[in-house]
């Protein structure tokens, strides 16, 4: 890919002037979202540039939002962002596919545990066994985020979860808990941003340090009987939530309002998006 760069000396450093151009070919659609863009050394080569200033021009469009790194894979035009509406009660599966995309999943684990077995995770089901179910979500083929399920193993049961099923591509937990009659009607979700850690960055295919948006969850039924408890860490750059809010009833004391939200470690209970 060869650009149009002013390599007298005194003028607009090169790599900017590189960034500058790059990202006029995202914005005017020659490059499109999830799109790969050539690697360092053949821009380097293209242009009569330093590896070092592709680089840093690189660093730059990833610093404004336009280009996201994937490790072991190069770089690429940042993904369309996929809006989740909140309090909408969609599924991944669904919400994907209704912004006319295709989504997957690829299991990274499958455990039962028995109440109070060593080494399983957290949850709210101390008290009775457990199924975990850990996956990888991708979107057209490129992965957004790790997702890890955690529900009852009486649950598990009545909807035939198994490693098997879970291992499909299309599964869907929430499909599968329609079909055997098990409707979820509510959800108490907080979010947070995080940092990919060295595992979390691998199966991404991203830089350790990466923003992430973590989501925690707790769905239940229509008797208020809890259903699961969802841990899901998605690449920043791929969501945008979307939350609409109200006039507060009147006489509302706002002041204690704002001081309750900003409680650290507080859940803001509200229905919220299925992941």
């Amino acid at each position: 890919m060869h650009l149009d760069l002013d390599h007298t000396r005194g003028g607009v450093p090169l790599y900017l002037q590189l960034a500058n151009a790059l990202g006029e070919v995202i914005a005017r659609e020659g490059l499109k979202p999830g799109d790969q863009l050539p690697s360092e050394t053949v821009l380097a080569a293209d242009n009569t540039l330093s590896r070092a200033t592709v680089i840093k021009a690189y660093d730059l469009l990833v610093e404004r939002g336009q280009v996201v790194r994937r490790q072991g894979k190069g770089s690429f035009v940042t993904p369309r962002p996929m809006a989740r509406h909140l309090p909408e009660l969609t599924s991944f599966s669904e919400h994907v596919h209704g912004l006319g995309l295709t989504p997957s999943s690829s299991l990274l684990g499958f455990e039962t545990y028995a109440a109070g077995a060593p080494g399983r995770p957290a949850s709210p089901f101390e008290d009775s066994g457990v199924v975990v179910v850990e996956r990888l979500r991708s979107v057209d083929g490129a992965p957004v985020g790790l997702h890890r399920v955690v529900v009852r193993e009486d649950v598990a049961e009545a909807i035939d979860l198994t490693e098997a099923t879970a291992a499909a591509g299309s599964f869907s937990l929430y499909s599968a808990l329609q079909r055997h009659g098990i409707e979820l009607t509510s959800a108490e979700e907080s979010m947070q941003a995080v940092n990919a850690s060295p595992e979390d960055a691998e199966l991404l295919g991203v830089e350790p340090g990466t923003a992430l948006i973590e989501v925690i969850r707790e769905s239940r039924d229509a008797s208020g009987r809890l259903i699961e408890h969802v841990r899901a860490r998605y690449l920043g750059s791929t969501y945008i939530y979307r939350i609409s809010f109200a006039p507060s009833s009147h006489g509302e004391n706002h002041d204690l309002t704002r001081h309750e939200a900003a409680r650290p470690g507080r859940r803001l209970g509200a229905p919220a998006d299925r992941l």
